[in-house]
């Protein structure tokens, strides 16, 4: 089990690390063609959940996606790796937390908006960067990831879980999980914002699938 810590805010007020699970809603926003922005939306559903286990495990689970959707990611912290489930297949995709799909390519400058959500007044980091994982094509966006130093997790706990940058969030933003999230691909965005925090609340549904399926390893 991760130990427990306190972190601090950016005030020096002491925090216990978040354990627990974060639902967000997931809105997926047309920029272009209205076809493309109609599977994006059965890729994503429109609900995902963020579970941070008592030992430091990550999950999200998309709980409305389509047969061809997402299912699952898993980030494994004893293992370091990172475990991937879609809708429409009984394996399990397992590549190391280290790897990198995903490059910073530059800082976009921070918003003066205001952002609350769930009464939460947030700051952010924002950058823009470039999909990596795909080698037939170059697939860039711009990620704005919103945060409050409320809801902290050890951030040394993820230095090498480098998957979707988030020991680069983890570092910006000091450990805060965020509560609005705002991808870019330019053609759409996908955008997801917190509607309930379950403070101490695990889902264990996928505890079973996650020992007994089958794993393919990159």
């Amino acid at each position: 089990m991760v130990g427990c810590k306190t972190l601090q805010t950016s005030t020096g007020a002491k925090v216990a690390p978040f354990k627990g699970t974060i639902v967000y809603d997931v809105e997926v926003i047309n920029n272009s063609d209205e076809q493309q922005t109609k599977s994006k939306k059965d890729l994503y559903g429109t609900e995902m959940s963020l579970t941070v286990f008592k030992n430091g495990d990550l999950q999200r689970k998309y709980t409305t996606s389509s047969i061809d959707g997402y299912g699952i990611q898993y980030v494994d912290i004893e293992n370091q790796t990172v475990i991937e489930k879609y809708n429409n297949s009984d394996s399990l995709f397992v590549h190391k937390a280290a790897i990198q799909n995903r490059n910073k390519l530059y800082d976009l400058r921070t918003t003066n908006e205001k952002q609350t959500v769930l009464d939460y007044e947030l700051k952010d980091v924002s950058i823009g960067a470039e999909d990596i994982a795909r080698n037939y094509e170059k697939t860039y966006l711009t990620v704005r990831y919103w945060y409050s130093d409320q809801l902290k997790v050890d951030k040394a706990v993820y230095a090498n879980v480098n998957d979707d940058l988030w020991s680069y969030f983890m570092n910006k933003s000091d450990g805060s999980l965020f509560l609005k999230m705002e991808i870019d691909y330019f053609t759409h965005k996908v955008v997801y914002t917190a509607k309930e925090i379950l403070s101490g609340e695990y889902d264990k549904s996928t505890k079973e699938l996650l020992e007994i399926a089958p794993r393919i390893e990159d």
